[in-house]
């Protein structure tokens, strides 16, 4: 109770001296609109400090609740001071169920005794209903679980007003804590783990300092798309997956990337790109232009995801590139990149070219193999040269919709994986053009062959048209996923 004595009695000396402020504006000028008192907005709260027991906070009978009780029925904004309140446990939890009085809460000191802030859910974040939430401290947190301060999905999507936080003893952040809220600059001295999407569209965040984080997720800083400066350590794992890796910073289109220390991470053009052991690019996402590195071997996961900017590459040295590497390279104006040549790579990942809706030729002279979905949707695809390919995945080519695309392949036929085209509707003319002697490429016999509508022969041709092939027949669904618009044509070349 002797918080609640405290607030109220702030609140009756505010109310009486804004009772004398509006009678003499009145007084002297009736048309003077009065003057907006403590409390009356989130511009413009009052302080409280609360000493109580929080007691179990998703508990109705609970300090905590009665708190939020008193908070609502006054109808003040504040800033709320609970550092001298105790509370059952270390975790807290304000109790994502409840929406009453969270809203007047425009700032928040948490209990120094606690050290941790509960996970929250994608639907139902930890501080959901405190919708005007600009700033909070904590002192002793060392943990800030999943979904903290994710904004409300629920009613008009309108982001976190959260714009500044303290916690010097954090050690984890967790996978969504901050997404979609309005911070502008982080600093978090001691962090050494931030989770996947921590800090997921943030699109005020323009600087960020973890000086001795140690792992970064998966997607943490995506679409912080006016995200300037960002420092950590070059001994940092970044994007670590449980078999990968995957671009943190995809269109942080601003960003200068700053390390501290020793590591194996190290910075290129001009601070703008992130590289491993010197010769696998991790990141680059705000590369324009023509983009041309000489000692580049690898091109890791999502390293140029969204870079809408980019015309022209060259890689002549790169091995390998990861999934999603090009991944909706395009530019609505239609400027960006049309034509790819990797004269050494030999492993293209999963939707590596996907959503590339410029993209009109591609050379892979030495790649063995082309992996699920490598080009889903890029629908102006026309030529594609894979001469030592030996096995293309289901889906490669899905949604490239109904322009005509020529692929010169190699002396001995691939396999297939069924459904390689997809479930789309659109009519397409592929031809496949092979070298003479080449063998496998049933029924193709050394002259021009077509196979398209209702043919559902058991060979090759067919097997390229959806039916998968393991090398002497239709593999796993066969016959049931030719699709009978992709008329085929083999060809030598």
């Amino acid at each position: 109770m002797k918080s609640k004595k405290s607030f109220f009695g702030i609140l009756v000396l505010v109310l009486v001296f804004g009772m004398m402020v509006v009678g003499c504006d009145e007084g002297n000028n009736p048309d003077t609109p009065p003057t907006p008192q403590p409390g009356e907005s989130a511009n413009n709260p009052i302080e409280h400090i609360a000493e109580t027991n929080l007691g179990l906070m998703t508990s109705s009978a609970s300090g905590w609740r009665q708190l939020l009780n008193s908070i609502e029925s006054t109808g003040k904004y504040i800033n709320l001071d609970l550092s001298a309140c105790t509370m059952t446990g270390t975790i807290f939890n304000p109790d994502a169920t409840v929406e009453t009085g969270k809203k007047y809460i425009v700032s928040i000191i948490l209990p120094t005794v606690a050290t941790e802030i509960g996970a929250g859910t994608f639907s139902s974040p930890t501080f959901r209903n405190f919708t005007n939430l600009k700033s909070i401290n904590g002192e002793n947190i060392i943990t800030i679980g999943d979904y903290s301060f994710l904004r409300e999905t629920s009613g008009d999507y309108s982001w976190s007003y959260l714009q500044s936080v303290d916690f010097p003893k954090t050690t984890t952040i967790g996978e969504y804590a901050f997404s979609y809220t309005r911070l502008e600059t982080v600093t978090f001295p001691q962090v050494t783990t931030i989770g996947d999407s921590a800090f997921y569209s943030c699109y005020s965040l323009k600087n960020a300092s973890f000086p001795v984080v140690q792992n970064i997720g998966v997607g943490a800083f995506s679409s912080c798309s006016y995200l300037e400066s960002i420092s950590f350590p070059a001994s940092a794992e970044l994007g670590l997956t449980s078999d990968s890796y995957s671009n943190p910073f995809t269109r942080c289109s601003k960003i200068t990337f700053t390390l501290n220390g020793t590591g194996s991470l190290s910075t290129i053009e001009n601070g703008k790109a992130l590289v491993r052991n010197g010769t696998i690019l991790l990141a680059y996402p705000s590369a324009s232009g023509v983009i041309s590195m000489d000692n580049i071997t690898a091109l890791d996961g999502k390293v140029f995801y969204g870079c809408g900017a980019i015309t022209g590459i060259n890689f002549p040295q790169v091995t390998s590139i990861g999934s999603e590497a090009f991944r909706n390279c395009s530019n609505y104006s239609g400027i960006s990149i049309q034509d790819v040549s990797f004269p050494k790579a030999i492993i293209i990942g999963s939707y590596a070219f996907a959503d590339c809706l410029s993209l009109q030729s591609a050379s892979f002279p030495l790649v063995t193999t082309i992996d699920t979905y490598t080009f889903n949707n890029s629908r102006n695809l026309m030529t594609l040269n894979i001469p030592s390919v030996t096995r293309i995945e289901r889906l490669a080519f899905y949604g490239t919709d109904n322009t005509e695309l020529t692929i010169t392949m190699g002396y001995n036929r691939p396999t297939l994986g069924s459904w390689i085209f997809g479930s789309s509707s659109e009519e397409k003319t592929v031809r496949v053009k092979v070298p003479a002697g080449a063998t496998g490429y049933s029924p193709f016999a050394g002259s021009s062959v077509t196979v398209s509508g209702t043919n559902t022969t058991e060979n090759w041709a067919n097997g390229f048209r959806g039916g998968g092939w393991n090398g002497t027949a239709f593999a796993q669904y066969g016959a049931g996923y030719i699709r009978q618009n992709i008329t085929l044509i083999i060809q030598q070349q």
